[in-house]
């Protein structure tokens, strides 16, 4: 058999030979799926659990419920194995989406892991499909870091800034506040708005600290 597809045999009738040896080969190419994951938090804890989505979909659009997937680590193991449910992803004709629970890995880093659904030979064949995604792990947070931002000109607050010191995040409040909790360790604070010069700052967070981000608005640009 030809790699990747798959050979089905049927009847077709030849004049003055017996049925039974009238079996020739049908080849099928098998379909294609692709897998999808998001909505994973963009930083766990060590050992705490989370959830994310993972998406399947055909490239025909067959009917992928109760089609099996499995979950597996940076070491090569097994973490979960779930199934597809009958329901598609709003907006979309064809895509099968799952929520899993799945627990960190208890050492801190970046860590690669895998999705995986294994082909399909009943009815409509289909291919092998896998994904791979990463789960960043990090220590748990000592400190809290409190971070005023306001407009440099009129020192006014700027609610719903964007403050980020990766991979820890968070929103500024109707005060212009944000606060974060993070590790020890060495950062770059970056603080963005609308209509503002992204804002940024080596910091050094050795203990619960405040800090301060002053924006500048973004100049014009002229146009002839």
């Amino acid at each position: 058999m030809e790699s990747g597809k798959e050979t089905h045999e049927s009847s077709i009738p030849n004049p003055g030979s017996r049925p039974e040896a009238d079996a020739v080969a049908e080849t099928v190419e098998p379909h294609t799926t692709s897998i999808v994951a998001w909505d994973m938090p963009s930083a766990i804890e060590v050992g705490e659990r989370f959830r994310m989505k993972v998406g399947i979909k055909c490239s025909h659009e067959c009917d992928l419920t109760d089609r099996e997937f499995r979950i597996y680590d940076h070491h090569g193991a097994q973490v979960a194995c779930a199934m597809l449910p009958a329901d598609r992803w709003p907006g979309t004709t064809g895509l099968h989406v799952a929520e899993v629970e799945l627990e960190a890995p208890t050492e801190d880093g970046l860590h690669t892991w895998s999705i995986k659904a294994q082909s399909l030979d009943e009815g409509i064949p289909h291919a092998e499909a896998s994904v791979i995604f990463g789960v960043r792990v990090v220590s748990h947070p000592e400190y809290l870091v409190t971070v005023e931002t306001v407009d440099r000109v009129d020192q006014t607050p700027l609610r719903g800034a964007r403050v980020v010191m990766h991979p820890y995040r968070a929103v500024t409040d109707d005060r212009g506040i944000a606060e974060v909790r993070v590790a020890k360790g060495s950062y770059t604070l970056f603080v963005s708005q609308t209509r503002y010069v992204t804002f940024g700052l080596p910091v050094e967070v050795t203990a619960d600290m405040t800090t301060r981000a002053e924006l500048d608005v973004e100049p014009l640009v002229e146009r002839n």
